[in-house]
């Protein structure tokens, strides 16, 4: 009994220092959502200048700025002297310390180019279609203009993230990613269940904070009402808060839920989740119940953080996650309070109670006015 009381004074601790991670947008492009794509130390790039870029931490992305005279480089993660960097972003004068001849491409326009005669433009056009230019190899080449992925917005994911480095994605655990020395965008799946950041390998969902990255609304969504909450339809443990103008990544502690009746995070049994999301995280039993208000007869099996197709107790039973089976429906009252995924259940007979009491009223209230007709016939006939 101490020891969950212990845990009990122990989760209300970590629920009062959830982690809340301030979003940093630069037009679509959301800085703290692809930091969450890489390893913990990455340097990515910024959009709005080459005087700066992002070092990814586990609390967000941190911003710094380079010397003057020196620009970023997101291919090497270092600031270089300005003319060495293949950066544009933010320069009125592309071709600005450069020296020699040089082709260097439009950042807003990814067919057009400009001509560098050392430090100054002379000359610019475009590929034609169906072509786009490559900076790398200093030429036109067939592709296509976008190589986004969910956060990166309008924003190429290989002009901000450092080549040769597997990163993964936000709509997806599974998804991995890769860019070339020429900014080519490779993407494919692990035939596991999640590609793990921090290793750069596939592996399992069930991986501390394997998915954590993974959101259903890859950029918060605006809002005008501070504090108000919003359930990850998806991820169990996750929430939005709003901060005044947009919803705010909140993670529960491990083994807590968001209770959408409570606004707050609750040890995940007793917690009332959204009806979408995935009761497997953050367990390791075999069959879990799916959110289920009105049979609790529903469940799946979990297997590392993933669930099956959803199942059916047979009639008169729910499925009971503590003895991992179909119990008789006497018990299902009970049952529910201290279980948050079947909150508001009601056990087949009491429902198949209430149906017959309402046919019955309903018979009743017919029989009732078929005599009052027969009598009134009665006393008309009799006049």
């Amino acid at each position: 009994m101490a020891g969950y009381y212990l845990l009990a004074t122990v989760l209300c601790l970590a629920v009062g220092n959830a982690l809340a991670t301030a979003v940093v947008l630069e037009g679509t492009y959301n800085v703290t959502q692809v930091c969450t794509m890489v390893k913990a130390g990455t340097r990515i790039g910024g959009t709005q200048s080459c005087d700066y870029f992002y070092t990814c931490t586990s609390s967000g992305p941190k911003k710094a700025t380079c010397a003057t005279g020196y620009t970023y480089n997101y291919k090497t993660q270092s600031c270089v002297p300005t003319g060495q960097a293949s950066c544009y972003y933010g320069l009125a004068n592309p071709c600005a310390g450069n020296t020699g001849n040089k082709w260097v491409p439009h950042v807003s326009n990814c067919q057009a180019w400009y001509w560098c005669n050392d430090d100054k433009i002379a000359g610019n056009g475009e590929c034609a279609d169906g072509l786009k230019f490559e900076s790398a190899t200093q030429r036109c080449v067939y592709g296509r203009c976008s190589s986004n992925v969910a956060g990166s917005g309008d924003v190429s994911i290989c002009s901000v993230v450092p080549p040769n480095v597997y990163f993964g994605a936000t709509d997806s655990c599974k998804t991995w990613n890769y860019c070339s020395d020429s900014g080519v965008l490779s993407t494919s799946a692990c035939n596991s269940s999640a590609f793990i950041v921090s290793t750069g390998e596939c592996g399992y969902s069930s991986y501390p904070g394997a998915c954590d990255r993974v959101t259903s609304d890859p950029v918060p969504t605006t809002c005008t009402t501070l504090g108000t909450k919003q359930a990850d339809p998806e991820v169990c443990g996750s929430y939005y808060v709003c901060d005044g103008s947009i919803f705010q990544l909140n993670k529960c502690p491990t083994g807590a839920y968001y209770d959408v009746a409570k606004e707050t995070c609750v040890l995940r049994q007793t917690a009332v989740p959204i009806a979408t999301c995935n009761r497997c995280q953050d367990t390791y039993i075999g069959f879990a119940n799916a959110v289920d208000d009105k049979l609790c007869n529903s469940y799946y099996y979990c297997e590392h953080g993933e669930h099956g197709s959803t199942s059916t107790c047979p009639t008169g039973k729910y499925f009971n996650e503590e003895l991992q089976a179909c119990d008789d429906d006497n018990d299902l009252a009970t049952y529910v309070i201290d279980n948050g995924a079947c909150s508001g259940a009601k056990a087949t007979d009491s429902s198949e109670a209430d149906e017959d009491s309402a046919e019955t009223k309903e018979d009743t209230k017919e029989e009732s006015t078929e005599t009052k007709e027969a009598s009134n016939d009665t006393k008309s006939g009799a006049k």
